[in-house]
């Protein structure tokens, strides 16, 4: 009878690793199924994520585009207006050099009839 009893128990712990090492085996294949299934969903939320950054960039980058249009727009006219004043003082300074001519001649004339 006790080597019925070893063997039972050699047996009984046989039966004990064998679901121990199946239970292992099963724990490793359902964390690697999780770890592949959470890896794929993680893409998908990265390219989400990827997909709302550059939407959000892009929002970014017409404002910034808008506001430099407005902004050269304004210049421009700014120029146009500069261009304008500045064409009426070429003008004007041309007239202003005539009528200095004008009263260096008559001074000079003056100062020569008094001499």
């Amino acid at each position: 009878m006790p080597q019925t009893d070893r063997k039972g128990q050699v047996i009984d712990m046989d039966v004990g690793v064998i679901t121990a090492i199946a239970g292992l085996v099963g724990t490793a294949v359902s964390g690697v199924i999780g770890y592949a299934s959470g890896k794929n969903n993680n893409k998908v939320t990265d390219r989400e994520l990827l997909s709302k950054d550059e939407q959000a960039f892009r929002e970014r980058l017409i404002e910034r585009l808008t506001a430099s249009e407005e902004k050269i727009e304004r210049l421009s006219n700014e120029v146009i207006t500069l261009r304008q004043e500045n064409m009426e003082l070429i003008s004007e300074n041309r007239l202003l050099n005539i009528k200095v001519e004008q009263l260096v001649a008559q001074l000079s004339r003056r100062r020569g009839d008094v001499r």
